[in-house]
Order: C-alpha cells, then structure tokens, then sequence
C-alpha cells in the first residue's frame, strides 16, 4: 500500500486550505461537512467560500498561515506555490493534500461513500481518482442508506454491550448475529422501533455460547474475483487462519484483518489428515478457524477430519473453491 487509509476527526481542529477557486471550494465543502474550522488564503476566492471560512485570509500565501494546522491542502494553479506549500508543511510533520499532484501528498482524498456513521473510502493512491470514483458509485448502488442508520444504533448501544458482555469474543459473535439477524432486517426493512426492541431483546437475553467452529475453504484457482460469497464471509469472520501452500498472499489478505495467522502443521502419525488436531486444538477455546487451501479443496479427508473435530463437539463447514474455468478456444 502506498498509503494507509485513516480516519481522522477534524472536529473544531483548525485546517488550512491555499486556494481560492473552484476546486479548492469543492475541498472546503467537504472539510466543512467534517466538522473542520477552515483557514482559507487566496488572493481571490469564489462567492461561495467565505460562508464556509472561519479564517479568511485574502492574501498572498505565507508560511506562518501553517501555525496551528492540522492538516493542509494546497488547491491552486501554481506548481511552485503548492510545491512550497507541501515542503513547509511536511517540514513542521504537518499532513498535507496537494490536488491532482500524489507525489506532494502525505494524505490524500479518498472517493467517499457516506453513510454516517458508516463511511466507506475508496482511493487509489491518488493515481487513478476517476476510477476510485466508478468504484464508489458501483458501492453507493449496493449500500442502502439505512445501513447508517444500523451504524447508528449500534453505537447507542455499544456501551451497554460492552458492559454485559465483557468477553471480546461474545462480543464479535452478538455483533455479527445483530448485522445479519432480525435486527438488521427490521431496520434495513425501514422498522426503527422494532429493531431497537429486538436488540433490547437481544441485550436482555442470555449471552450468547462461544462454540469452536472450523471452516474448510478452497480458494479455486488463485483468483480473488472466483471466491464464493460465502468463502468471502467464512474468510471475514474467522479467529485464526491458517493459510495452505499455493494460496496466493491477495486472497489471505482478503480475510479478517486482526484474525491470527499461523501455518498447518504436518500431522503427528495416527491424528489423521492434514491438520485435523491442530484445528481441532485451536476451535477448542471456542474460535473460529479457517483453513485455507489451494485448488477445490475437496478430498476425502474431510470424513476423517470431520470425525475428528466431532469427537470435540466442534462444527465443521467445506466450502470448495470454484473450478478453473476452461480455456478460452485458440484463434482461427
């Protein structure tokens, strides 16, 4: 990665805009709906700017217009002012945008879907801004605005979850069975009260059993683009993830993020295939496992490890990989 996405608070926090045209309005407008107190230096601004400024400094810029910033943004038409600009404030360990220009960048403007308190950013390391934004358009299609509203409640209730449920583990599993249960529908299905019941419900309950799981998976022929909805989700959810030879690092990526990565070990003689006992030892605590192999996956190991894992009253899921399709035929 070239740069590492963050999200920063820019609430109230003093950031400084060099610029006064209409690209540099489109980035005040954007600061400005992040809750920024913005700095705005240009010898001439567009109409629409001084609404937006808490500091408007109708100058040439200076290098003092840094004191105090925590993040600035060089938006003119002038390659040597937004070079200085960029210099100076990387200088002082300032973050720094400069528009259309990724090399001056320390930070830079992702493509945004906003749902808040969901946000999804979509960016390209400033290289490729157009298709970062197709990307995003293809997310904002698929993403209902509803899905901030399920953000939202959670927060609300966060605290309380944290305080009945103190185990990080039970946690996870209360979490992920709100977002894909009935709470998540009431309220995706346009049901506010009665999601915000159902969770109370939910709250009120007993907490919920941490079982061991184990998840078989193929990853196919390497290519992240085959991998099944339900790999993908088995992949996401996973505690601890142990990576086969062959599997390719861009599909181990593309699981869970703070999941625990560790290699198969051989099996010891007579504790059956592959790694059964170490998958088995490894649900025992109640976590979630994945295994994850090249190719379909599919053997007839799965009976014995199957057999294994049951004997420990661990579940067990197969998801085979999706076959390499055929070759395309040769040109006549």
């Amino acid at each position: 990665m070239e740069f590492l996405p963050l999200f920063h608070s820019l609430q109230g926090r003093t950031v400084l805009v060099v610029g006064g045209g209409s690209v540099a309005l489109r980035k005040a407008r954007l600061l400005h709906d992040a809750g920024a107190r913005l700095r705005v230096v240009a010898l001439r601004v567009h109409p629409e700017l001084p609404a937006l400024a808490a500091d408007l400094r109708q100058r040439a810029y200076a290098h003092t217009d840094l004191d105090g910033v925590a993040l600035a943004v060089a938006a003119t038409d002038q390659a040597g002012l937004n070079a200085a600009v960029s210099a100076q404030a990387q200088a002082r360990g300032i973050p720094v945008n400069v528009v259309d220009s990724p090399t001056l960048c320390s930070a830079i403007f992702p493509a945004i879907v906003d749902r808040s308190p969901l946000v999804v950013a979509v960016g390209s390391g400033g290289h490729a801004p157009v298709l970062a934004r197709l990307v995003r358009a293809k997310i904002e299609t698929s993403l209902s605005a509803r899905y901030g509203q399920l953000a939202g409640l959670a927060r609300q209730f966060r605290s309380q979850v944290k305080a009945r449920l103190p185990n990080v583990q039970q946690r996870r599993i209360f979490w992920e069975d709100t977002f894909q249960g009935p709470v998540a529908e009431a309220l995706l299905g346009g049901q506010p009260d009665l999601a915000r019941q159902l969770l109370e419900a939910r709250l009120a309950g007993a907490a919920p059993q941490v079982s061991g799981e184990v998840y078989w998976v193929g990853a196919g022929p390497g290519d992240p683009d085959l991998l099944t909805f339900r790999a993908l989700r088995l992949m996401q959810q996973a505690d601890i993830v142990l990576g086969g030879p062959g599997v390719p690092p861009a599909i181990v990526d593309l699981c869970r993020r703070d999941a625990d990565r560790i290699a198969p070990r051989p099996p010891a003689t007579g504790a059956g295939p592959c790694c059964s006992q170490q998958l088995a030892d490894l649900a025992s605590p109640g976590k979630r496992v994945l295994l994850l192999l090249a190719g379909n996956a599919v053997s007839q190991e799965h009976d014995t490890v199957r057999d294994t894992l049951a004997a420990r009253g661990i579940a067990f899921q197969v998801v085979p990989g999706v076959a390499s399709g055929p070759a395309p035929p040769a040109p006549e």
